[in-house]
């Protein structure tokens, strides 16, 4: 399994001096801006296209996300993915990860985004020499402004071309462990009322796809969004039609799932103040209608603040 050797190569500390140094070297100017991500994020997904090639994978053919509004926090959070699955791609060609940085429980910038993107991309670099690749020199990028949105979109498109240099990719388990952390979150919020914070799980269906699971991830993001205008807050408003539903894949949900985790960690942050929440442990094998099933959860808890915040008027704002 290979959840297990990984943890194992953490556990030993099987890290090279290459990649621990990969894994420091992300030190960034403060007044970073958007346009600076964008630039690393480009530099990225040219280094992933000349592996793509030596790897003989399919390209990603996928349109952009449809996405508006992004902040850095919710940008962020589509780098942590990236780095995750450039760790993954690491272990699997050169049997080397290196420990990420980690999401600041703060207000992000667009600093901390770059510190994410350049740490992947000198992990990517360290593939690419173990397997004696010559990849091009970075140029000098784009000079117009970019914003968050465009990082977003620009990294979902990236994270989806390394998907599919994956030998194992992002499967249904790692979908349930991010919902686990969202109906965490929400139980935070569903705290500031009585009654019961987590719901019992709506009955299993069988033969449930990942778009099932998606359509169900959408109805949730649309109630944070509804939570979070009650509360005079903003928050990332994307949509998808028909066409990019019936395509997708678990790798696709795995990062809807991530952002709906950004989302309820600023809402729990904003209105709560509580720490982050722990991690979920591993919950083995699981198939997309199980992760329909804790879908279910997480929408029923949303369902519940929704209507709660909309008629609590004296949390308006709050």
């Amino acid at each position: 399994m290979l959840r297990s050797c990984v943890q194992s190569v953490l556990a030993v500390a099987m890290m090279s001096a290459s990649a621990a140094a990969a894994a420091q070297d992300t030190e960034v100017a403060a007044d970073t801006t958007p346009t600076d991500v964008y630039r690393e994020v480009q530099s990225v997904a040219r280094d992933i296209e000349h592996l793509r090639l030596y790897m003989g994978r399919p390209a990603n053919t996928q349109a952009p996300i449809d996405v508006s509004s992004v902040a850095p926090r919710e940008v962020i959070y589509q780098a942590n993915t990236l780095c995750e699955k450039v760790n993954r791609l690491g272990f699997e060609t050169i049997r080397e990860i290196a420990e990420k940085p980690v999401v600041p429980d703060r207000q992000i910038t667009p600093a901390d985004v770059l510190r994410m993107v350049r740490f992947a991309h000198g992990q990517v670099r360290r593939i690419a020499e173990e397997l004696d690749l010559e990849l091009v020199p970075p140029g000098p990028g784009p000079t117009e402004s970019r914003t968050p949105t465009d990082v977003y979109k620009a990294i979902v498109q990236l994270n989806r071309q390394i998907n599919l240099l994956l030998d194992k990719r992002f499967a249904p388990s790692d979908v349930f462990e991010e919902l686990s952390l969202a109906i965490a979150h929400a139980a935070n919020l569903r705290s500031r009322w009585p009654g019961e914070r987590i719901p019992p799980a709506p009955d299993w269906e069988f033969g449930k796809r990942p778009t099932d699971v998606m359509k169900r991830l959408v109805q949730c993001s649309e109630l944070v969004r509804s939570i979070a205008e009650a509360e005079g807050l903003q928050v990332l408003q994307f949509s998808l039609d028909e066409s990019s539903l019936e395509a997708v894949s678990p790798s696709d949900v795995y990062d809807v799932a991530a952002l709906l985790v950004a989302e309820m960690a600023y809402l729990d942050r904003m209105l709560v103040n509580t720490k982050a929440v722990r991690k979920a442990r591993y919950p083995g094998r699981k198939v997309p209608s199980d992760v329909y099933q804790r879908a279910g959860i997480l929408l029923q808890q949303l369902k519940e603040i929704n209507e709660l915040s909309s008629t609590d008027t004296s949390r308006a704002g709050s």
